[in-house]
């Protein structure tokens, strides 16, 4: 008896059981369609082996802290550190020039202002979305182990490996850093716009950048570091600062950009606080000053009209 009887019997049953359902199925039919299936599935079991045979192992914890500030350093990616864990502010900007599981180092690129955190607190480092198996991160968590103030190097920091990562929300108004002080000019009076009865458009200012100010020529040593849609920071000469300048003070602001389509100087209006006040470079305190209220001039009075933002 042949093998293939048996076969053959099995599939002529098949075919006249299924004949009142699918009376146009034959036995080479059958045969026909049943070894399309059982190709179908021998290819899927072979993609599925492959598949499990070449699988990437794994990575632990470990591998990924060391993993990701090292691709950071080969692509130069640069870093934004957070002055402290409540704040977020940017103080230094940096790259990475090593990176091992237990130790960063990093060369400040921008000194924005002093980090507050101490040694062995933490800190957050910021950098430009980065995909890995577990999603996109965007920042690391790391301790301070030497700082621009507390090391070696003024220009230098050093910090462990990565305690963790995530994806944390950038600042909601960026800001942009002024690179060229000659298209922007700032006129501050240590003033509250409620109480004030100082006309604004004809005062001289307390403190000016680029501007006539009661200082004079010193003025001319003051500067923007930077701007965003709610608020500035300055560079001021410390002996400029007015006594009553400090932390949460009202101020008024006549801030005037440089419109290169134009070719002119077009004047803003803002009204806002002083939110901090930090050492700068030798001689110089940072100011941040946050906008809570802007103003457009009266077409036919030429008055300033207040509205709060």
């Amino acid at each position: 008896m042949y093998t293939q009887d048996p076969i053959a019997a099995l599939i002529n049953s098949a075919v006249e059981w299924m004949h009142p359902f699918i009376p146009w199925l034959t036995p080479e039919l059958f045969r026909l369609i049943g070894g399309t299936l059982l190709g179908l599935i021998a290819l899927i079991l072979l993609i599925v082996a492959l598949r499990l045979l070449f699988r990437p192992t794994p990575r632990n914890t470990a591998s990924i802290r060391t993993s990701i500030p090292r691709i950071l350093q080969k692509r130069g990616v640069v870093l934004d550190v957070l002055a402290s864990q409540k704040a977020n502010r940017i103080s230094v900007r940096c790259v990475i020039t090593s990176a091992s599981s237990t130790k960063i180092k990093c060369e400040i690129i921008d000194h924005l202002e002093n980090i507050q955190a101490g040694k062995d607190e933490t800190v957050t480092c910021m950098f430009a979305p980065f995909k890995t198996r577990e999603g996109k991160v965007n920042s690391f968590t790391a301790k301070l182990l030497e700082s621009e103030r507390s090391g070696r190097k003024a220009d230098r920091l050093i910090l462990s490996g990565p305690t963790g990562y995530a994806m944390a929300p950038r600042r909601k108004h960026i800001r942009k850093r002024v690179a060229d002080q000659q298209f922007v000019r700032v006129k501050l009076w240590i003033e509250d716009l409620a109480v004030s009865d100082i006309a604004f458009e004809d005062a001289i200012p307390q403190i000016g950048v680029n501007s006539f100010s009661k200082d004079g020529p010193d003025q001319g040593a003051n500067g923007v570091i930077n701007i965003s849609d709610r608020g500035l920071g300055l560079s001021i000469l410390n002996k400029l600062i007015p006594e009553i300048c400090a932390e949460d003070s009202p101020v008024v602001i006549n801030l005037f950009m440089f419109n290169f389509r134009e070719k002119t100087f077009k004047p803003y209006w803002y009204a806002g606080t002083v939110r901090s006040m930090k050492a700068g470079r030798p001689g110089f305190t940072r100011i941040g000053i946050e906008f809570d209220a802007v103003a457009h001039p009266d077409r036919e009075t030429g008055k300033l009209s207040w509205n709060a933002l």
